[in-house]
């Protein structure tokens, strides 16, 4: 389906013109026709995004189609985990952490982690 088949969807089960929904998110009409527009695959900026999921009540994943499910989870509501809770290949799962375009490795992680936790121990 994709993203920009889902806000249409969303904008039309409300009821919503593309305007009224431009004003209301308070971005041009123009955004929100490239939005809509199968063939831009245009997706808006993280903060736009997580106003329209907000707005429609649905999660930021729905929104982007990776899955079927509307309902916002506890882990989209804050991304606060305990990585001692996770290893870093569930981590890696759940996340899908990128950098530069690339999936970070679990040595990355870890890395990263570690790097993080050294900093603190600096205050």
């Amino acid at each position: 389906m994709g993203f920009s088949n889902r806000l249409e969807t969303l904008r039309k089960s409300i009821n919503l013109s593309q305007e009224e929904l431009a004003k209301i998110l308070n971005i041009d009409r123009t955004s929100i026709v490239h939005y809509e527009n199968s063939n831009s695959e245009r997706i808006p900026r993280p903060s736009t995004l997580k106003q329209i999921a907000d707005f429609f009540d649905v999660s930021i994943d729905y929104l982007l189609d990776r899955t079927d499910d509307k309902e916002v989870t506890l882990e989209e509501e804050g991304f606060i985990v305990d990585t001692d809770d996770l290893s870093l290949t569930e981590l890696q799962k759940k996340y899908q952490i990128t950098v530069d375009g690339e999936l970070a490795t679990d040595e990355e992680l870890k890395a990263a982690i570690e790097f993080i936790r050294s900093l603190r121990e600096k205050k």
